[in-house]
């Protein structure tokens, strides 16, 4: 396994090796794997910015890139197959968890929140989607400092490693080399372009050929919330029940997310529409001790 993983390692990715990088995975013999199953009623928010002034008005909006669009590689997704994705939040959450998935989904589409030293104004538009069906996803939870971050990977973690008590020694050793380093793939923070998604996005479409998705630590928040990258059959089993829309106001370190109108839909696609009433933009302005939305934009 340590020769696989060299390999990977010594790859020039901004060559886009795409062959390389799937020969190698169909290299890899056995392994042991964690997988997490989203029951019905849970809840995925879908979250995507709003630029130029667009309004998001269909149940499609709020769903994944088509793929006719879907040209370049994602943390979960290659050019060849689109993916649907989206924030979750574990069960039973404790004091000072991190509570809304709608941050997490903030913090993974708008670049705007992840430089400190940028300020501004910006409109995100949320779907939140519920299980209709059991769906199944393999699990990437093996980053040492997400599981020290997070109760809910520590678990998963640990239920792993209960698993491998019972599983070929040799096995076992293998497998956590494999895991530890598609954790490393997949909680890559800085990227240089999209070739540097290309292990993780090929694992991903691999490997949904047998599951729904994958479900791995949000990089954004520090892995103190969870990603799922979904394949677009999947979203079969999913039906979209709420729509919104938020503003983001960010002075440098300091962000306020405010609510714009949110609305209560079935799941057709007709169209409906989203006001822009900005109820409480005077109040998330003062947070940051501004008088008015000019007043940011110009800074």
């Amino acid at each position: 396994m340590e020769k696989i993983i060299d390999a990977f390692k010594n790859l020039d990715l901004s060559t886009y090796p795409e062959k390389e990088i799937r020969e190698l995975f169909n290299s890899v013999e056995v392994t042991a794997g964690m997988s997490v199953t989203l029951h019905k009623g849970k809840s995925i928010m879908r979250a995507r910015p709003n630029y130029n002034g667009e309004k998001f008005s269909k149940k499609s909006d709020f769903s994944f890139k088509p793929q006719k669009d879907n040209d370049k590689y994602q943390r979960g997704s290659t050019p060849y197959q689109t993916m649907f994705y989206g924030a979750v939040l574990p069960e039973d959450l404790k004091d000072g968890e991190l509570a809304n998935a709608r941050i997490i989904g903030a913090f993974e589409t708008v670049p705007l929140l992840r430089d400190r030293n940028k300020s501004g104004y910006q409109k995100i538009s949320f779907g939140r989607w519920f299980v209709k069906e059991d769906i199944n996803l393999i699990a990437i939870v093996f980053n040492e400092e997400y599981i020290k971050n997070n109760r809910y990977t520590s678990e998963l973690a640990n239920s792993y490693k209960e698993f491998c008590k019972y599983t070929d020694p040799d096995i076992v050793e293998k497998s956590n080399k494999f895991q530890c380093f598609l954790a490393s793939e997949f909680s890559k923070e800085i990227i240089r372009d999209n070739y540097d998604y290309m292990i993780s996005a090929i694992y991903s479409e691999l490997v949904t050929k047998g599951y729904d998705g994958v479900f791995y630590p949000s990089v954004r928040v520090n892995g103190e919330g969870f990603n799922v990258a979904l394949t677009p059959e999947a979203t079969e089993k999913l039906e979209l029940k709420v729509v919104g829309e938020c503003a983001i106001y960010k002075l440098k370190e300091n962000a306020v997310l405010g609510l714009n109108s949110i609305l209560e839909i079935d799941d057709s696609d007709k169209e409906f529409l989203l006001d822009d009433s900005r109820k409480d933009e005077d109040e998330c302005l003062k947070k940051l001790g501004f008088t008015s939305i000019d007043e940011l934009i110009n800074l």
